[in-house]
């Protein structure tokens, strides 16, 4: 599923330096408004999926974080979990309303069954995105840039961008809270089924297997955008608030809020909508 293919360690990436989408200069504190103004139309939420797992010898390994938002954004993406990790927010928001006080909201955890599929997970695509980064840069190991508690960074999601695995079907926003600036990954093969089809197709005198990438739904677009929330030193999956989302559906739409996981497509347009800074880095380069 994550078996890296790794063929090359540049990729393409677009970005207008301290311009917002419209060419203006954006300031620090308008950068973080912007984010923030995005993000509610978004309706997605942090939720901390925590910084330690287990390896393969049952060790505790820390500094995982970023692994663990990884996993926890797919899977909630793809309908794994059977409780929404932000059912707890809205449940805050009506004890809120009812007594009209303000209440500071601390983040919300992942329940016990979630958190178990999150850390499983992530410590396949450590496994997967650290491999792919030694590809390229084999000294790192030894240089102290990866290693088994060291803390990886969105950056190495580079590695894996063009890979024929799952990873590269993948699109991840990591949104800075701090800096208001947004770094996209897009996947080489996002927008396609994962597998892809096998072929046989004509070689000269004979035949030769290929694989052939057809075109997904947008829901799988959705189960296949991920977001991930970077605060000093730790990241935390975005989710959407499914559960709130649902509600406001049935009753009525909203006026500037989405209703569904976004697309890549719908957060490049937000990006530009919101004058957010950002850069994407393009695994089809």
């Amino acid at each position: 599923l994550f078996a890296n293919d790794n063929r090359a360690s540049d990729q393409k990436s677009s970005f207008n330096g301290s311009t917002a989408g419209n060419g203006e200069v954006t300031s620090l504190q308008n950068a973080v408004h912007s984010q923030s103004q995005m993000l509610s139309e978004m309706n997605v939420v942090p939720i901390d999926a925590g910084s330690t797992n287990i390896n393969e010898r049952k060790e505790i390994i820390n500094n995982s974080c970023f692994y663990l938002s990884l996993a926890a954004s797919y899977l909630s993406g793809v309908g794994a979990f059977a409780i929404d990790p932000t059912v707890i927010y809205s449940k805050r928001s009506h004890t809120n309303d009812d007594s009209n006080q303000t209440i500071e909201m601390d983040i919300a955890t992942l329940p016990k069954r979630e958190k178990q599929l999150t850390m499983k997970l992530a410590l396949q695509l450590k496994r997967a995105i650290e491999a792919a980064v030694m590809l390229v840069h084999p000294d790192w190991a030894s240089s102290g840039m990866v290693g088994e508690e060291v803390q990886a960074f969105s950056d190495f999601l580079v590695y894996a961008l063009d890979s024929d695995s799952v990873l590269g079907h993948w699109s991840i926003a990591v949104f800075d809270e701090a800096s208001g600036f947004v770094d996209v990954y897009r996947g080489r093969h996002y927008g396609k089924i994962y597998p892809p089809t096998k072929v046989m197709t004509r070689h000269g005198r004979g035949r030769k297997e290929q694989l052939q990438y057809r075109d997904c739904d947008v829901e799988t677009k959705r189960a296949n955008t991920l977001t991930l929330r970077y605060i000093p030193g730790h990241y935390q999956p975005l989710l959407p608030e499914l559960t709130k989302m649902s509600n406001e559906r049935r009753k009525a739409r909203k006026a500037g809020k989405m209703y569904d996981r976004a697309t890549l497509d719908e957060i490049l347009h937000l990006l530009k909508k919101w004058n957010v800074l950002h850069v994407v880095t393009d695994g089809r380069a």
